[in-house]
């Protein structure tokens, strides 16, 4: 059996699948140690942003440690950052889960979700009052306001991801995935509202396509592309289906996302069911008349497709990316087994060191 199969059989197993399951047992001693070392810092940075829930910390570095165990630790630093402010923006547009005691009508998402776009695409050369005609809709504008903490901290980010001399050739592909994941959380926002007010949802396959993007995993993929990627030798070239290596990195992002949008259905089901809001697994049981139980042994078995369909462009991928490359399957493994024992906002940072 094959290291990838061997996984395969790891993964479909719940009852053998532990918080570590998804990193190679060479790797583990070292990924725990290093995702200790660097929550202090963490902690600090986000500690600037009341908004952003420490709670988190511990499973963020975890996870993105596993994501890139042997890349440089202040690079692991600002991907848990990123993760913990996308976190917040997801806080903050999902009101039904309860993390955060403020309310915002639809009209202030759109306008919060824009804005953020617009600050990640200006490359931290604007902030969030240079967009007046956006910010209009919100009736206290000041510091301590969540949407302005969320607004602050991503100039900050965005201002150190530039000083990654990556940065100067893969930001354009951050700020696109930037935007697709925003736009994502938003539409996801609308079925959430389409259903309470007439029952529909979207098809499986509408689900998904907007899920891989909504789960956010590109987003933080392509933030580490800019700190970590490579120039690409001119004379590169690939064969169809892809086009160019920009079609490449994208595909070979949201394949890996699909598997992790469905792990994270599974774990989450019964809070989104509760909530009303689209997940796979109420899809297929409201579409094809399944039971949980079937609905999740679908998804399962889809979740683990995508595992192998990511491993052909990862593949294709060249020399100079292939460190990177190797993070986007790391986190993929990871963030599908962890999402079959918890989730990533009840795990501290004693839970953390207990582990090694």
């Amino acid at each position: 059996m094959s290291t990838t199969e061997s996984k395969m059989e790891t993964l479909k197993n719940t009852a053998t699948v532990n918080e570590l399951s998804g990193i190679p047992a060479v790797d583990r001693a070292h990924v725990l140690q290093t995702a200790l070392s660097i929550y202090p810092e963490v902690e600090n940075w986000v500690a600037q942003f009341p908004v952003i829930l420490p709670q988190r910390i511990a499973a963020v570095c975890l996870a993105l440690t596993a994501t890139a165990p042997y890349v440089q630790p202040s690079v692991i630093v600002k991907a848990s950052i990123l993760s913990l402010i996308i976190y917040a923006v997801d806080d903050l547009v999902d009101i039904t889960e309860g993390f955060l005691d403020m309310t915002l009508t639809v009209e202030q998402m759109e306008a919060m979700l824009t804005l953020y776009v617009k600050l990640v695409q200006s490359s931290a050369n604007s902030t969030y009052r240079d967009y007046p005609d956006l910010i209009k809709v919100f009736p206290t504008i000041n510091e301590s306001q969540p949407w302005v903490q969320i607004a602050n901290a991503l100039t900050k980010f965005c201002q150190e991801l530039q000083k990654f001399p990556a940065a100067a050739i893969y930001y354009s592909t951050f700020a696109k995935h930037f935007k697709l994941g925003l736009e994502a959380m938003l539409t996801e926002l609308y079925w959430s509202q389409a259903f309470k007010e007439t029952g529909t949802y979207p098809t499986y396959e509408q689900y998904l396509l907007n899920g891989r993007k909504s789960i956010a995993a590109p987003l933080i993929l392509s933030a580490l592309l800019a700190m970590v990627g490579e120039p690409v030798d001119s004379e590169f070239s690939l064969k169809p289906p892809y086009a160019n290596l920009e079609t490449l990195i994208d595909e070979m992002m949201l394949t890996s996302s699909c598997g992790m949008r469905l792990a994270n259905d599974i774990r989450s089901f019964e809070r989104e069911r509760q909530a009303q809001k689209p997940n796979s697994l109420l899809i297929l049981m409201m579409t094809q008349g399944l039971s949980q139980k079937e609905a999740e042994a679908i998804v399962l078995k889809e979740m683990d497709t995508y595992l192998q369909k990511m491993e052909e462009p990862i593949s294709l991928l060249p020399f100079s990316l292939s460190v990177w490359g190797d993070c986007t399957k790391r986190m993929t493994w990871f963030t599908c087994a962890w999402y079959q024992t918890r989730e990533f906002h009840d795990f501290t940072k004693q839970m953390l060191a207990a582990l090694r």
